[in-house]
C-alpha cells in the first residue's frame, strides 16, 4: 500500500490526505475524485500539468520482498514396500509394510516478489497496481537400498491375470539381488497480477481501496522414480537374461491459472507505524497438464544392452505422453503487512500471505496404481500362453483434483516518489 503524504517529511510523518478535497489543485471536489488534467499537481510542477502526472511526488511506488513461503506437501500412493522374502512386498500380505507413501517433499521455498504502481492523479483516487512473484525450485530426495531393507519392492494392482495385488521385486538379499530406489520431487511456483485500484473510503487514519484485475498463477511439479538392480550372471535365465539395469518412471504436472479477480486493499497508519491488509479472489480457467514418461536400460548376461520405452507405472500404449484438460478454479489470496515508515519515501514491512488453488493436479494424484502387467517391458508373467493385454489400457492418465496452497512470511521495502 503506497503511503500518502503531502510532501517531504523531516523527522515525522506528514498527515494523510483525504482524496478529492482539492488540496492539490485548489478546486472544490467531491470525495473520491481526482483533479482535472489542467489543474493536476500545479504546486509540484507549475505550468506543466501533463508532465506533473508522470513525475509528481507520491504518484509512483515500487516494492521488493524476500519470500519465505511453504507449499503443501505432495501426497504419494505406496511406492516402495518391504517384507519377509515369502511375501514379496505385496500390499495386504503377511508382514508387508510401506517404506514410502503418503506426504512427501520439501515444502520450503525462497522467493522474490516485486510490485509497481501508479496513481493517475495527486489525489490518489485511481491507479494501477501490479505485482509478480516467483518461488525458487525446491527438490526432495528419498533413497533406499537393500543394505537397509533386505527386500525392496514396488507394489501395484495387477488388472491382468492373475488379478489382484502384485509387486515388482527390485532387490532381495535372499535371492542374491542387490538394488535401490531413489524418488525425487521438484516443484516451482510463480505468478503475476495487475489491477485497477480505486479509492472507496478514508477517515484520515485508515483507507480502503477496491481492486479489479487479472491474475496468473503457474505451479510445476515433477516426480521421478528410479530403480536399479544387479545380480550375478549365474542367476540369468532365458526368461530373465538381465543381470543389471535401471528403470525410470517420471510424472510431471503443470497447473496454469488465468482469471479475473476482485478484492480490497486497506491501510491504517499511526505515526510511523502502519498495517496493510489485502484480500482478493480470482475466478477463471485452470489448464492442467500431465507429462508422463518412462524407460528401461538393461545389461544382459552376454554383455549387450537392451533399452525399452516404459518403466513400471508409466507404460507405452497406456499413460505415456502429454495430456491436458481445462477446469474452472477459484484462487483466493490474503495478505497482511506490519511496517515502519523509515523516511517520507521509504518504508519497511514484515508480512504474511496465503494463496490457494483449487482443482489442481499433482504428481501423486496423477499415478494410476492399477497396472496391466502384460504391458510392462521385460516383466515375465506366469501363464502359457502369455496373458493378453486388457482394454481399456491401464495405467491410465489421472486427473484427480487436489488442493494446493502456498503460505509464509515476507520481508520487504517500498519506495514512493
Amino acid at each position: 500500500m503506497p503511503n500518502r503524504t503531502s510532501g517531504p517529511v523531516p523527522d515525522y510523518l506528514a498527515p494523510t490526505l483525504v482524496p478529492g478535497v482539492g488540496l492539490e489543485c485548489g478546486l472544490p471536489l467531491q470525495p473520491g475524485y481526482d483533479c482535472p488534467l489542467p489543474y493536476d499537481c500545479p504546486v509540484i510542477s507549475p505550468g506543466y500539468p501533463a508532465l506533473a502526472r508522470v513525475t509528481s511526488f507520491d504518484k509512483w511506488w515500487v516494492s521488493s520482498e524476500y519470500l519465505m513461503w511453504w507449499t503443501r506437501s505432495a501426497d504419494l500412493p505406496p511406492l516402495i514396500t518391504t517384507s519377509s522374502p515369502q511375501f514379496n512386498g505385496i500390499l495386504g500380505q503377511g508382514d508387508t509394510r510401506i517404506v514410502l507413501g503418503g506426504p512427501f517433499g520439501q515444502t520450503f521455498h525462497s522467493g522474490l516478489r516485486v510490485g509497481l504502481g501508479y496513481w493517475f492523479g495527486c489525489s490518489q483516487c485511481r491507479g494501477i497496481d501490479s505485482r509478480m512473484f516467483f518461488l525458487g525450485q525446491a527438490a526432495s530426495f528419498f533413497t533406499v537400498t537393500t543394505g537397509q531393507y533386505p527386500l525392496l519392492a514396488r507394489p501395484f494392482f495387477n488388472v491382468n491375470t492373475p488379478f489382484g495385488p502384485f509387486s515388482e521385486i527390485v532387490g532381495s538379499v535372499a535371492r542374491g539381488i542387490g538394488g535401490g530406489i531413489t524418488v525425487q520431487l521438484e516443484s516451482s511456483v510463480w505468478g503475476a497480477e495487475v489491477n485497477y485500484r480505486r479509492y472507496l473510503w478514508d477517515n484520515g487514519l485508515a483507507r480502503l481501496d477496491g481492486l479489479v484485475g487479472y491474475r496468473f498463477v503457474s505451479v510445476s511439479e515433477q516426480l521421478r522414480i528410479t530403480e536399479s538392480f544387479a545380480r550375478p550372471p549365474s542367476l540369468a535365465t532365458p526368461q530373465l537374461p538381465q543381470v543389471a539395469g535401471t528403470i525410470i518412471d517420471q510424472f510431471k504436472t503443470t497447473n496454469d491459472f488465468h482469471g479475473g479477480q476482485i478484492g480490497l486493499a486497506g491501510s491504517c497508519q499511526l505515526g510511523r507505524w502502519f498495517i496493510d491488509a489485502r484480500t482478493t479472489v480470482a475466478f477463471g480457467n485452470l489448464t492442467r497438464t500431465l507429462d508422463i514418461s518412462g524407460g528401461q536400460q538393461l545389461l544382459l548376461a552376454d554383455g549387450t544392452i537392451r533399452t525399452a520405452n516404459g518403466g513400471l507405472l508409466a507404460l507405452p500404449g497406456a499413460n505415456i505422453g502429454r495430456f491436458s484438460e481445462n477446469s474452472f478454479a477459484v484462487v483466493p489470496e490474503v495478505g497482511v503487512n506490519v511496517g515502519y515508515q523509515l523516511t517520507s519515501r521509504l518504508r519497511f514491512f514484515v508480512g504474511y500471505n496465503f494463496l490457494y488453488i483449487g482443482n489442481a493436479v499433482r504428481p501423486g494424484s496423477a499415478i494410476d496404481p492399477y497396472v496391466d502387467a502384460a504391458r510392462i517391458p521385460n516383466f515375465p508373467l506366469p501363464g502359457n500362453p502369455s496373458p493378453l493385454l486388457t482394454s481399456p489400457p491401464r495405467p491410465a492418465p489421472q486427473f484427480r483434483s487436489s488442493d494446493f496452497f502456498v503460505q509464509g512470511i515476507s520481508f520487504g521495502l517500498q519506495f514512493n516518489w
